[in-house]
């Protein structure tokens, strides 16, 4: 059991690049977010115009208590399902976590369980031209070399865009005075897709390669019964239905019915929920529970063993809106572009979604600036552009730069710390976002 948590532990560190590496080819920036997500603030690198993710009043659909469940499900006459593995999370390091089992042993039976509706086709074109509704992610030799390892990596690069270096404009800058760097001692070339499209990548590989060991159930909220009591090390838990009614919508609402539940055993659980935490945020109340019950002597000498998700107090908080933008024929397709305001006001960053010169990029501003409120003024936004980012804004047509003066801000993900250990005895684990969460 060890060796198996131990390899996917590998498996995930590997994959989990953050998408500052597509940033970060000349030097690191601090101020944009990894892979992980929260479904409270539809967090990640570039977010254009809408996230697939869920609001934070539905992160945790499921309000009934732990003996509430237990005894709704007891008068089931249904028994409950059981798989050798269940992961929670069907976003890249469940799915990577999925076919590390599935190779390991061609008799075992998986579940992976995701609130949202499958991924799409990462073919589709119908789909992935609409380059505002999709977040992009970096890949690096981290995460290339992960999915290599377990035979993805091939299908993952037919559907990416190369980066190999950057172009920065200093605040003040004219058009014609920005900088270029290109990454020429990177081992490998940063790769930067969609994050729905490397989740319709290895959804696909699945179906194509492990259905008959791999069960992919979307629309469904996990919640942990039990982790295993004394000898049964069996894990419990409650499934519930949920409904997404629009999920073309940019951030998608799944409503749960708390009133009817089935229930399934595993005998090894993958919390790779990302930041949404719903297996940490339960391992968490367990162990507070369990602590609540010890005298102060066993509370001491069992502090190691203590479970907690840390959440740290931003004192730099940012917030962004996003905006797609088609460069110029005459510009390099394979760069990230950057620019800063005077006074280092709003950051303006822009990823490749294609090899076409279609890009998606991020406005960074303070929560409390005027183009950060909703229903902003799109001439007022207008004049910053052509003040500030003079070289962007014709690329920028009104009716674009009007949609996102009008939108809301999203938020940065909070930064977070689940641990100092990552699994609940011998039966459940902790993966990718899920165990910590940067900016």
């Amino acid at each position: 059991m060890m060796l198996r948590t131990g390899r996917l532990l590998v498996a995930s560190a590997l994959l989990r690049v953050p998408c500052v590496a597509a940033f970060s080819l000349t030097r690191p920036l601090a101020s944009h977010v990894s892979l992980a997500s929260r479904p409270a603030s539809s967090s990640s690198c570039h977010q254009c115009l809408g996230l697939r993710r869920l609001p934070s009043s539905t992160s945790l659909a499921v309000s009934a208590s732990a003996a509430d469940t237990t005894s709704q499900l007891a008068t089931s006459s249904e028994s409950p399902k059981s798989y050798d593995s269940v992961i929670v999370g069907g976003g890249p390091a469940g799915l990577l976590s999925a076919i590390l089992l599935a190779q390991r042993d061609p008799a075992t039976r998986i579940a992976v369980y995701d609130r949202l509706p499958a991924p799409p086709s990462p073919t589709d074109q119908s789909v992935w031209k609409q380059t505002d509704r999709y977040y992009l992610i970096g890949l690096g030799h981290r995460g290339q070399r992960a999915l290599d390892r377990f035979g993805v990596w091939d299908e993952v690069k037919a559907v990416s865009a190369p980066v190999v270096g950057r172009k920065d404009w200093a605040p003040g800058a004219k058009a014609d005075e920005g900088a270029e760097r290109l990454a020429t001692d990177k081992p490998t070339t940063t790769q930067v897709l969609p994050r729905d499209k490397l989740v319709g990548v290895l959804y696909k590989h699945i179906m194509d390669n492990y259905a008959d060991r791999v069960e992919l159930n979307y629309e469904y909220q996990v919640t942990p019964v039990s982790f295993g009591d004394g000898t049964d090390q069996s894990v419990s838990l409650a499934l519930s239905r949920c409904r997404v009614d629009d999920a073309t919508s940019p951030v998608p609402e799944a409503e749960c019915d708390v009133d009817e539940y089935k229930s399934i055993t595993t005998n090894f659980l993958i919390g790779a929920d990302g930041a949404a935490r719903g297996i940490a945020n339960e391992m968490e109340a367990r162990n507070a529970e369990k602590r609540a019950r010890q005298n102060a002597v066993q509370n001491f000498f069992g502090r190691k063993q203590q479970f907690r998700v840390k959440r740290f107090e931003d004192d730099n908080k940012r917030v962004y809106k996003t905006v797609p933008v088609k460069v110029p024929d005459e510009w390099r397709f394979d760069l990230n572009y950057s620019a800063r305001s005077r006074g280092n006001r709003i950051t303006f960053e822009a990823l490749p979604a294609d090899d076409k010169g279609t890009y998606c990029a991020l406005l960074l501003m303070t929560e409390e600036d005027e183009f950060a409120q909703p229903d902003s003024d799109p001439k007022a936004l207008r004049k910053f552009f052509d003040g500030e980012f003079q070289q962007f804004s014709p690329l920028i047509d009104d009716e674009t730069l009007a949609f996102v003066a009008a939108k809301p801000a999203s938020n940065l993900p909070a930064f977070r710390y689940a641990g100092p250990r990552i699994n609940e005895g011998d039966s459940t684990v902790l993966l990718g976002d899920a165990i910590h969460t940067v900016k």
